[in-house]
């Protein structure tokens, strides 16, 4: 494998696995909001957040997030603080409780042999990451969100991918881009003129390294 001085990592289906984050969050919502019928709204309120970062993924839009946020706001007739509250806790604080289980452990292991060569370990995803990156022990150098103000833009569009290069002093060659989905993570990498991999890819290669090695063995 080509060397790199810093691996940019996308999180959510890339560092975790999508398929059993999605399943496990809808049984707990479903769980949740048939306890609490009256708060029903509430997955239509989290729905139409996913359906307007889809819709406005390819536009740049400043303070996009606060914008969003008063639109739900306006179309369900509550609070700017009471929509903030119902997405950050669906959104951050419960992912937060299965997000370890649900990890591509593989992936993180090799992630983590590449750093202790020297390689930085950058998260770059639509969706704030902090706390989550934290919530699986993942040890990146440094983490950038769509929503970050210095950001401000969400992939394809590559001005959030060339801010970080140009902020951690990292050329394009320098750099291996991983993620779950070209139509995203791959377009906006190539758009920078960034290597980029997808996970599953990366994944396959490393199942068969190790069954070459332990076929050597």
């Amino acid at each position: 494998m080509k060397t790199y001085k810093a691996w940019i990592l996308d999180f959510d289906g890339t560092l975790t696995r999508s398929l059993p984050v999605r399943l496990l969050m809808a049984a707990w919502l479903v769980g949740y909001y048939f306890l609490h019928p009256t708060r029903l709204r509430e997955i239509f309120l989290l729905r139409d957040w996913r359906r307007l970062r889809e819709e406005r993924f390819c536009a740049a839009e400043e303070n996009f997030r606060t914008r969003q946020v008063e639109e739900l706001s306006r179309r369900y007739a509550l609070s700017v603080e009471a929509v903030e509250k119902i997405l950050r806790t669906w959104m951050v604080e419960r992912p937060q409780k299965i997000l370890r289980h649900c990890t591509r452990r593989s992936l993180i292991a090799a992630a983590e042999a590449q750093q202790r060569c020297g390689v930085k370990l950058i998260v770059y995803s639509d969706n704030p990451a902090r706390e989550k990156v934290a919530a699986i022990d993942f040890p990146a150098d440094e983490i950038f969100s769509a929503d970050d103000e210095f950001i401000s833009c969400m992939k394809p569009d590559a001005r959030g991918l060339k801010k970080i290069l140009a902020h951690m002093n990292l050329k394009p060659e320098d750099v291996l881009y991983i993620g779950d989905r070209h139509d995203r993570d791959g377009i906006c990498a190539e758009a920078a003129g960034v290597d980029y991999c997808d996970v599953k890819i990366l994944e396959n290669f490393f199942r068969a390294s190790r069954k070459i090695s332990a076929g050597g063995e």
